[in-house]
Formats: C-alpha cells, sequence, structure tokens
C-alpha cells in the first residue's frame, strides 16, 4: 500500500485502504507535506480516544520522543513521525477480524482532519 500526505493540506490522499483480514501487509508512508506527520491505526470506534490521548502529549517533556504515540491498547500500529519530503515503510499483520479501522496522524491535532479507514475484509 502506498499512502501519502498532501502538500498544504493537512489530509492524506486516500480515505480509505483495503487489506485481506490476517495477511502480510508492507504500507509505504510518503511525507509529502511541510510538516512532520505519522500514521496510526487504532482498534475501531477509538479515533477520539486514542486522537485525544496524543493530544494531551504535546504538554508532556518527551511527547515528542514518543512521536505522540500513545502508549494504549487502541492503538495496534503506528509510524514514527515522518519529516517532511521522507518516506517511511511500516510492515504489519493486518488484524484477523474484519473492519474499519481508522487510522489518523497523532501529530496534536492534526487528528481532527488527518484520518481515513483501514477496511480489512
Amino acid at each position: 500500500l502506498h499512502l501519502k500526505a498532501l502538500p498544504g493540506k493537512m489530509a492524506f490522499d486516500q480515505e480509505v485502504l483495503t487489506v485481506s483480514a490476517g495477511k502480510s501487509v508492507s504500507l509505504l508512508f510518503d511525507n509529502s507535506d511541510q510538516m512532520p506527520h505519522n500514521i496510526v491505526v487504532v482498534k475501531p470506534g477509538n479515533t477520539e480516544k486514542v486522537g485525544t490521548a496524543a493530544d494531551g502529549m504535546a504538554s508532556l517533556a518527551d511527547g515528542y520522543e514518543k512521536q505522540f504515540v500513545p502508549d494504549m491498547p487502541e492503538v495496534l500500529f503506528a509510524t514514527p513521525l515522518v519529516n517532511a519530503g521522507e518516506t517511511y515503510q511500516l510492515d504489519f499483520a493486518a488484524p484477523d477480524a474484519p473492519g474499519d479501522y481508522p487510522f489518523i496522524c497523532t501529530f496534536p491535532g492534526h487528528w481532527r482532519i488527518m484520518q481515513g479507514i483501514l477496511k480489512v475484509q
């Protein structure tokens, strides 16, 4: 899979990525924007919980070191923060249970508009 952050738009270039349940996935993230972004896949129904926790990390001395990825069971997979103009490959096994798994950027504030769905079939 290939996913890009659109320059100057605070958005991903795709809203839905489709994968097969339980299969190996290689996701190449291309950050074409001018600021750092990440991709965090969360359990269904937990976008706001994880996003709010990430926002809270902005006030922590080590929030940036932790890539603004909350240490909580609702987070399934995550890239580190990817700087402007850089790429990162995330390899993971898709969840076994079919469903719609949200993906968001957890840089504080970004998750409210930078989101999509990992559709597991």
